[in-house]
């Protein structure tokens, strides 16, 4: 199937060739095994799972607002998802609440993250116009209103685009760091460098991304930042750069106006020298001060971070940009908290809480792809046209 959406609009017509070449939504959808016995399905699983992913995109919080929103979606929209007409009634009818949830509580939530995910990052790349270092951020969110807080997600981000593009439960028991390995398996990593923060700090970490393939690495690149955590890494990286020159001016400099308040983010980046740490070529330090709208310095931060990146593949601009753009995952998982209400998400049984967060994801990397910056604002006008999904859903 072709692929339209309202991004576009803004591509060359190379672009626009190679987003042809992306199967659709549906096409995707349709590679989710049927959990249910082949006798008495009224719906067919992509449909049911196409208008799962419409409510999100209307702002569906829950599967009560999901079953709100499918009832209300116009003939039209439902053909396109998929419908097919009722024999009797003559017309299309949406999936209910309550088979929408027990279908999403039953369906293999790894494999449409898989599925998803993947999908997602082709349309990401069929977008790019040039062979640039790919950025990707990788961090867990815990969903708190489900059992109590214990289930625990960890995603990968591409930074430019703020899209989704692999997800995983973390086992009860387990921290994300142990999860890396699983996460980042089937994410291409072809001239990448994978961001994350503090938590993931170490040998096993930058071992498995940064390593030779015959030692079971994946030869991209990684940025990492140290805290206290890991103590004796975090007092190299401050001595490396004491060592570079103290007091010297930033390798770079930025300002930030925004939210009534200006930031000024500054970089030192140096040679990491005898560092133990596996594949470590540099280090640098970040520093953020903020002041209000009179110039009063409101607050100050400074970090470390670890990089396998040598001067040659990110310069000191460029470090700044992946330091600043791993931040981005949070804003996604705020968008998750905010427009979705997530921590009080119902989702409890069977793979519910994972497929929900899913479909979150899905419907903002859509909207983001699409150029839009206002999701909540976006979302919220969906659910008053519910005819301008179509503008965000590439079937």
């Amino acid at each position: 199937m072709s692929v339209s959406h309202a991004r576009d609009t803004a591509m060359t017509s190379t672009d626009e060739s190679a987003v042809r070449n992306v199967p659709g939504l549906l096409e995707v959808l349709a590679r989710v095994p049927d959990p249910r016995k082949s006798r008495g399905r009224r719906y067919l699983l992509t449909f049911v799972l196409a208008v799962a992913v419409a409510c999100a995109l209307a702002g569906a919080r829950n599967f009560r607002e999901a079953g709100d929103h499918a009832a209300d979606l116009p003939q039209g929209v439902l053909a396109r998802l998929g419908g097919i007409p009722h024999p009797l009634r003559r017309r299309m009818i949406a999936p209910s609440e309550t088979r929408i949830r027990t279908l999403i509580q039953a369906i293999g939530a790894d494999l449409l993250d898989d599925l998803t995910g993947g999908w997602v990052r082709a349309l990401a790349d069929a977008g790019r116009l040039d062979e640039a270092l790919t950025a990707i951020a990788i961090d867990g969110k815990w969903l708190r209103g489900v059992l109590d807080g214990q289930v625990k997600l960890f995603a990968a981000m591409l930074h430019d685009q703020k899209v989704i593009i692999g997800q995983v439960r973390v086992p009860d028991g387990t921290t994300e760091v142990t999860q890396v390995k699983e996460l980042l398996r089937d994410v291409d990593l072809d001239n990448a460098v994978v961001t994350a923060d503090a938590a993931h700090s170490c040998r096993e970490t930058a071992q498995y991304i940064a390593g030779k393939e015959e030692d079971g690495g994946r030869e991209a690149d990684y940025f990492l930042f140290v805290k206290g955590n890991t103590p004796s890494l975090q007092r190299a990286a401050f001595d490396a750069i004491q060592a570079s020159g103290v007091g010297r001016a930033p390798d770079h400099t930025e300002l930030d106006r925004s939210h009534g308040r200006v930031t000024r983010r500054s970089i030192w980046a140096a040679d990491a020298g005898d560092i133990d740490f596996p594949q470590v070529k540099r280090v640098a330090r970040i520093r953020r001060d903020r002041y209000d709208a009179d110039g009063a310095l409101i607050g100050k931060e400074i970090v470390h971070a670890v990089t396998s990146l040598g001067k040659e593949k990110a310069g000191a601009e460029a470090l700044a940009g992946i330091a600043r753009g791993q931040w981005g995952i949070e804003s996604v998982h705020w968008v998750r908290d905010t427009a979705y209400d997530e921590d009080a998400n119902t989702g409890y049984a069977g793979n519910g809480p994972q497929v929900m967060a899913t479909l979150r994801n899905l419907a903002i990397s859509l909207l983001y792809l699409a150029g839009v910056e206002e999701v909540t604002r976006t979302l919220q006008a969906i659910a008053r046209d519910r005819n301008r999904l179509l503008d965000y859903l590439p079937l």
